[in-house]
C-alpha cells in the first residue's frame, strides 16, 4: 500500500514523534515497505521471532492506535496487576494520559482514540 502525500507525511511526522518510544521499545519495530509501506512488527527477542502478524500500517490514525495501545499496555506490564486497559485502576490511568500527552500535543486529531482505548473500546 502506497500513501497519499497528505498520509505519507503525516507518518513520516509520527514516525519522528515516536521514535524515541519506537526504539526504546524491546518489542516494536517498525519498518519501511516500498510495496506496501510501514508495517509494525511485535517481535519477541528472547526467541528471536514476530509470535504475532505483522500489522500493515493504512494510515496516520491506524498508526496512532497501535502505539497508543502499545503505551497502554507497557503501564498495565509494569504495574503487574494482571488486567486489561479496560480494568486499568486511576492510577494507571493517570500514567497512561502522562505518557499519551506529548503526543496528543502533537497530533490532538487523535486525542479521541487515547479516550477510546481509556474506556476498554
Amino acid at each position: 500500500m502506497l500513501y497519499t502525500e497528505e498520509q505519507k507525511k503525516e507518518l513520516e511526522e509520527m514516525v519522528t514523534a515516536f521514535g524515541d518510544y519506537l526504539r526504546d521499545s524491546e518489542y516494536l519495530e517498525l519498518v519501511w515497505s516500498d510495496k506496501i509501506g510501514y508495517i509494525l512488527l511485535k517481535i519477541s527477542v528472547s526467541s528471536r521471532s514476530i509470535p504475532l502478524a505483522p500489522v500493515i500500517i493504512e494510515d496516520g490514525e491506524m498508526l496512532c492506535e497501535e502505539l497508543f495501545c502499545e503505551i497502554a499496555n507497557d503501564v498495565l506490564e509494569y504495574t503487574g496487576n494482571g488486567h486489561d486497559r479496560k480494568n486499568a485502576d486511576p492510577l494507571e490511568r493517570a500514567e497512561i494520559r502522562r505518557r499519551y500527552q506529548p503526543y496528543i500535543e502533537q497530533f490532538p486529531q487523535y486525542q479521541q482514540i487515547a479516550e477510546e482505548i481509556l474506556a476498554g473500546e
